[in-house]
């Protein structure tokens, strides 16, 4: 599999500092990527159920080894894979959202109709992310093909990602447009836009979601765990999101305005409802998690500037722990203070 292009992402997080309503010192701190569509409900979260005042945007915010003051980090499984094996105190706590990829490529030669027709194709991708383990997985599994039978071509998220038309120059929907790609496949809505600027038509989308789904976890350190003030703030905070993720899965018209507005890259709420269904907003650790994270483990292993093999299930599990959600069932009466979505 040949690949061009690939620059690291460094991403922008969102910097949430939450503060419990019964308390005026305990508080919790909480980074992810802001202007995903995933990282929104953290936001809300923060909003409508809790007393925050200094929240703010902040650029390459360390991660919680290098901040001891991040209680909890919010992002892709493959953050999880890359930190884990230098940090055995990592914990999987939640999932904030599970998402699906779509393929979309441009047929206006008319010799692109079903995945196999991929073979020999330049296909962009976020590099390093779950967007370009995505392509791998597809290519392989359902259109059959070897490594070296495409190549894959990095963007990266900052450039690569578009959030409305018309898409830039540099962006996958512009390069899909100028032929310099034959085919993308990224996070929503760029997908979607990059079928909407090459033109029905011509797009041809590809999808398969029980091949794989991007996990969006949230994750923590022992040592945050076994401090009683601050896992009473991280049960309190898990709390608060599971109210914020059923909204976001049963009336998610309640929440399109204020999704397009804390991505704040110029996303309508008419392409919002277009894309909203390649979303679960579930929640909890799903059962087939350590399947998930090991086999994407073992295509990250591949990479020999890593210089690592993939972990074993048995240390994947290790990273995850499920006793914080627990107690989330087992206390509702603790709460939190429930204002209701604005």
């Amino acid at each position: 599999m040949a690949r061009s292009s690939h620059t690291r992402f460094l991403p922008l997080f969102l910097f949430l500092s939450v503060i419990s309503p019964t308390t005026t010192t305990a508080m919790i701190t909480v980074a992810a990527r802001g202007f995903l569509l995933e990282a929104t409900p953290l936001v809300v979260a923060m909003q409508d159920y809790y007393t925050a005042s200094n929240g703010t945007f902040i650029s390459d915010l360390p991660d919680l080894w290098q901040n001891r003051n991040v209680d909890l980090d919010a992002g892709a499984e493959v953050h999880v894979l890359h930190d884990a094996p230098g940090h055995a105190d990592l914990r999987i706590v939640t999932t904030v959202a599970e998402v699906y990829y779509r393929i979309v490529a441009n047929n206006a030669s008319g010799t692109i109709h079903g995945p196999a027709d991929l073979k020999g194709k330049r296909i962009g991708v976020v590099a390093n992310t779950t967007s370009e383990y995505f392509a791998y997985r597809y290519l392989r599994d359902v259109a059959g093909l070897k490594d070296d039978e495409y190549t894959l071509v990095g963007a990266s998220g900052g450039q690569g990602l578009c959030y409305s038309l018309p898409c830039g120059n540099g962006t996958l929907p512009k390069m899909l447009a100028l032929g310099q790609i034959d085919a993308l496949t990224a996070y929503e809505p760029t997908t979607e836009l990059a079928a909407m600027t090459i033109g029905e038509k011509n797009a041809v989308m590809f999808r398969n979601d029980s091949l794989y789904r991007e996990l969006s976890v949230m994750y923590t350190t022992q040592a945050k765990l076994d401090d009683p003030v601050t896992r009473k703030e991280i049960v309190r905070f898990l709390k608060a999101l599971g109210k914020v993720q059923e909204t976001f899965a049963t009336e998610p018209t309640k929440v399109w305005d204020r999704v397009a507005s804390i991505t704040n890259r110029g996303m309508s709420v008419q392409l919002l409802e277009r894309i909203w269904g390649l979303t679960r907003w579930s929640g909890g650790l799903p059962a087939d998690m350590v399947d998930l994270l090991a086999e994407e483990d073992e295509y990250i292993a591949r990479d020999k500037t890593l210089k690592r093999t993939a972990m074993t299930r048995e240390r994947i599990a290790s990273h995850i722990d499920s006793g914080p959600l627990a107690e989330v069932a087992n206390k509702l009466d603790e709460g939190v203070n429930l204002r209701g979505l604005r």
